[in-house]
């Protein structure tokens, strides 16, 4: 049995950071698996000229075989990322391709840090509103930093009351940008995305140098990591951190909460007065079946699938490739509901810093004349992904088996229009593209994970009240993304943080 605490944090994301924020100094505990980076050396130049100097191939080309996953988790030194998930967070799913993080800090070790305020409208049918997030959100934000611009999509994502100056565009976005203010396609706005980069100083963080290093390795420190925020906390001594524990599942008390986890020492009890989820939506899940020994119930499953479409800037076709471009996203662009049928949202990429061996075995030729084609053909080459809305449905859920692993099924399919539209769009703007490059990623790979424990007005068995207190329970709270109720096409991450800052501070002493 393990000393008290005040509270417990399960978790080590966004999350589970941010509710610690909020409740340093008062006893909090932070259990978590907590994998951190291997023993790969840093890299501190760019990218480009690296190689000039060095071999560098160790550090982009990862030669050990695993299931295909995003382009950010593939490098050698990103693996600690989502390693040992399978062994320790089992998930079976025909359906449903997702990865899990079990690393310090969690999937915003390789996130794209896109950082959007929800409103009223993507907030309905949840139990709280723009107005009850707001305060919270701000705190994120004096604590993360965010860049963007006042713009088109200003309303869209939300007033934030300090910005650094946007990053820099590339000399394709800059075209697409300038396209769109001229010609203004119907049902569109684009805009500069809001990222949790810096690019003005601050205590012991550099601006963003525009290195291209993002796709090979993490710690960035223009970059936002709430891996940072629980080492800061932990180191001056306002939270205990407790790595190497995997929870498995927690029972209430007459005085509060035991956790009962498992490490390579064994099993070991954690109590405390308060219990606060923070996991992942999945592993959330996972732990209250397990804490209920329930191997029937069906939780809901939300995520955002996404739709690819590589355009093609003909102007560019053999410009040199400008190696201080940004490997993040570029802009956004949103499509109204009114125009498309639902709200979407996309974000434009270059392919600054991408490794060429992604691209190479897409072109139908031999990889010699292939690697030639792509010197040419990558500087003028963008990626839009479209994210899409989701609702809970009965094809959509999580079941517990009774060997601990998770059974998920996820059918969907996309609007059969929604490509050829798109391309349209692009078409517009001066580009080239075509439906039938488009391509739909399966439910799961978008990391959008949500909804198996949502908020409610009236909850039932699994659900949430406003507080984020799991209905049934006295003690036990839940702040991440199992709350949600619905997904807009927008990542979430920011709402999570903002949501968990919120359940967190609510706590009475």
């Amino acid at each position: 049995m393990h000393a008290d605490s005040e509270v417990i944090i399960v978790g080590s994301g966004p999350a589970g950071a941010m509710a610690a924020l909020a409740l340093r100094g008062r006893g909090v505990r932070l259990l978590d698996f907590g994998h951190t980076p291997a023993n790969v050396p840093r890299l501190h130049q760019n990218l480009y000229e690296l190689r000039r100097t060095q071999d560098i191939t160790s550090h982009v080309i990862n030669l050990r075989p695993s299931p295909p996953v995003s382009l950010k988790l593939r490098a050698p030194a990103l693996e600690f990322v989502i390693r040992d998930w399978q062994q320790f967070a089992p998930l079976a799913s025909s359906t449903f391709r997702p990865v899990i993080s079990l690393a310090k800090g969690g999937f915003a070790n390789a996130w794209g840090a896109g950082v959007y305020r929800f409103h009223d409208g993507d907030l309905h049918g949840y139990p709280i509103s723009a107005s009850d997030l707001a305060p919270h959100y701000d705190a994120v934000a004096a604590h993360i930093g965010i860049s963007g611009d006042r713009d088109d999509l200003w309303d869209e994502f939300g007033p934030e009351p300090s910005l650094d100056p946007p990053m820099r565009l590339s000399h394709n976005c800059e075209q697409i940008l300038a396209a769109y203010q001229r010609r203004r396609p119907q049902g569109v706005r684009i805009g500069r995305p809001r990222l949790a980069v810096i690019t003005q100083p601050r205590p012991n963080r550099e601006p963003y140098a525009y290195r291209a290093l993002e796709f090979i390795q993490t710690g960035d420190p223009a970059m936002y990591n709430p891996a940072r925020t629980i080492d800061d906390l932990a180191n001056g001594g306002a939270i205990t951190y407790e790595p190497g524990h995997l929870v498995q599942r927690f029972h209430e008390t007459t005085n509060g909460v035991e956790v009962i986890t498992r490490s390579a020492s064994g099993t070991t009890t954690f109590r405390a007065r308060t219990l606060i989820l923070a996991a992942g939506a999945l592993n959330t899940a996972r732990i209250v079946l397990a804490s209920n020994n329930d191997h029937t119930t069906r939780l809901p499953l939300l995520d955002n699938p996404m739709t690819v479409v590589p355009i093609f800037h003909p102007s560019s076709y053999g410009r040199t490739l400008n190696p201080h471009d940004s490997a993040m996203a570029q802009l956004n662009m949103v499509l109204s509901a009114d125009t498309f049928g639902a709200k979407y949202q996309a974000s434009l990429y270059g392919c600054n810093g991408a490794p060429m061996s992604e691209f190479i075995s897409l072109l139908p030729f031999s990889l010699d004349l292939n690697r030639r084609l792509l010197r040419y053909l990558i500087p003028a080459l963008s990626l839009s992904i479209l994210f899409h809305p989701a609702e809970p449905g009965p094809t959509q859920y999580l079941r517990l088996r009774e060997d601990g692993a998770l059974e998920a099924v996820y059918e969907w399919r996309p609007d059969a229009t929604i490509a050829a539209r798109l391309c349209a769009v692009f078409r517009q703007l001066g580009l080239f593209t075509a439906p039938f490059l488009a391509k739909h990623s399966s439910p799961g790979e978008g990391i959008h994970y949500a909804g198996p424990l949502p908020m409610s007005d009236s909850p039932q068995r699994y659900q949430l009240h406003k507080d984020g207190r799991l209905e049934g329970t006295r003690r036990v709270y839940v702040c991440d993304g199992a709350c949600f109720p619905r997904l807009p096409a927008k990542n979430h991450t920011y709402t999570i943080m903002a949501n968990a800052h919120r359940i967190a501070s609510g706590l009475k002493p």
